[in-house]
């Protein structure tokens, strides 16, 4: 589903891009590829126990409207998106899933520096939603019932993009990003305190601007 989305936007960026010869370039798809990276948990029952999260790769998509542009600065409304396939759990606990997989999506603001320079940086915040798919079998081998969780998410991220000489039928950037999506938890189906946990994702790719 994910691929059909990023598909899509993509062909929609080359149709806008040869409908409009002459274009403000307001438009941004960035094409990001990444890890995310959830620190460790800790269990209270039976015993305190440690859950350790595996990385998982990270497929991003993120579309970007410029709202203002300054010389020294420029704001957008961006909307990233992100799907994490697998990421999986250590732990010595029976009860908690194997694994689980995550989809993040928090639109939001993002600041702009220097943005007619060659290398420009920025920061972003912003809030949406969490979605995450734990795996069908629990640590023990067991059957685990407990499928399927949702939340709110706050993200906090900064980067840079930088200007190429590369264009196919529209300019083509790179961008060198770290975002943390502040999220509720999958159900783990132990006590680890607390009803957040942080995903830090660090994601390279490339920005198309129309």
């Amino acid at each position: 589903m994910f691929t059909k989305i990023t598909l899509t936007l993509v062909c929609l960026a080359f149709a806008l891009a040869q409908s409009q010869a002459q274009t403000n370039r307001k438009n941004e798809l960035g094409l990001l590829l990444g890890a995310t990276v959830t620190p460790q948990l800790k269990a209270s029952a039976p015993t305190p126990t440690n859950i350790e999260i595996g990385s998982g790769i990270t497929f991003q998509l993120t579309y970007a409207r410029q709202l203002s542009r300054r010389r020294n600065a420029s704001f957008y409304l961006e909307v990233p998106a992100l799907a994490v396939p697998l990421q999986n759990i250590k732990t010595l606990l029976g009860a908690a899933p194997r694994n689980y997989d995550s989809f993040f999506v928090a639109p939001g603001l993002r600041l702009k520096l220097v943005p007619h320079a060659r290398v420009s940086p920025w920061l972003s915040a912003g809030g949406g939603y969490a979605l995450f798919d734990e795996s069908a079998e629990r640590v023990s081998g067991t059957h685990n019932l407990t499928r399927g969780t949702s939340g709110g998410a706050v993200q906090f991220g900064a980067g840079i993009d930088m200007k190429t000489p590369v264009r196919l039928l529209v300019p083509i950037g790179a961008r060198l990003e770290a975002r943390d999506f502040y999220t509720s938890k999958p159900t783990y189906n132990v006590n680890t305190g607390g009803s957040f946990q942080h995903n830090v994702v660090f994601s390279g790719g490339l920005v198309l601007r129309f």
